[in-house]
């Protein structure tokens, strides 16, 4: 029985950090892109007018990303009985993506401050470029880190294996975001475009959210994770 409690426990924590990562890092993502779009005048005013959000925004990203760590290695300890190779995988994954998100979400560290007011276009457009090119090629590893998760989960069982199957769609569906960073013109192929919906609906919502919000409600499943 405590065992069963204890195992329990584990799942909400994972999901709690699943939360904060998903909800820092998400909020973060949101205000970036809609302080980083338009012309790069309008871009030069906006960052000039909202330095505050800028900075909270910046903030708001980083522990996000770093709760993927953190994650990471709650799950690890909650499957990885069920393959130690696999839960590696996920471990490094996660750790990579982080890594490489936090080297793009540095790239704006000299639109922070004062900087900013007097800051030229030729130097503000390379900027805002390489962020979006490097955030672009980090989504390798926001979709290579869910195929072992997936797999875990469908070994672990300690969810549904419906999670673990979409869990594993959402990697191809952060694989084919990836794709973007070498063919921007893939979002035009109607194929492409079909495909990138219904593994995003899947993979993001049903696996991501959904694995999300079943550990944060109901824990790891009781009396299957050891099995």
């Amino acid at each position: 029985m405590a065992e069963e409690s204890s195992t329990k426990a584990a799942g909400r924590r994972a999901g709690l950090v699943y939360l904060i990562l998903d909800v820092f890092s998400f909020t973060g993502y949101l205000t970036l892109t809609r302080l980083l779009t338009g012309s790069t005048q309008m871009v030069l005013a906006r960052l000039v007018a909202s330095q505050t959000e800028l900075a909270l925004a910046l903030v708001a990203s980083a522990i996000g990303f770093a709760a993927w760590i953190v994650l990471g290695i709650l799950l690890y300890r909650l499957m990885s009985f069920a393959g130690r190779a696999s839960g590696l995988l996920m471990v490094i994954f996660a750790v990579a993506g982080t890594v490489m998100n936090l080297f793009a979400l540095s790239e704006l560290l000299p639109l922070v401050g004062s900087a900013s007011s007097g800051m030229p276009a030729e130097t503000l457009t390379p900027i805002v470029h390489s962020y979006n090119h490097e955030l672009q090629l980090a989504q390798v590893f926001s979709g290579l880190w869910l195929f072992p998760f997936g797999w875990l989960i469908l070994r672990s069982r300690i969810a549904p294996p419906f999670f673990g199957f979409c869990l594993i769609v959402g990697g191809v569906f952060w694989l084919l975001q990836f794709a973007r960073a070498f063919d921007p013109g893939l979002v035009q192929v109607t194929a492409y475009r079909i495909a990138g919906g219904a593994t995003g609906y899947l993979g993001v919502i049903g696996g991501e959210f959904g694995i999300c919000l079943w550990l944060l409600t109901k824990g790891a499943r009781a009396g299957l994770a050891h099995r």
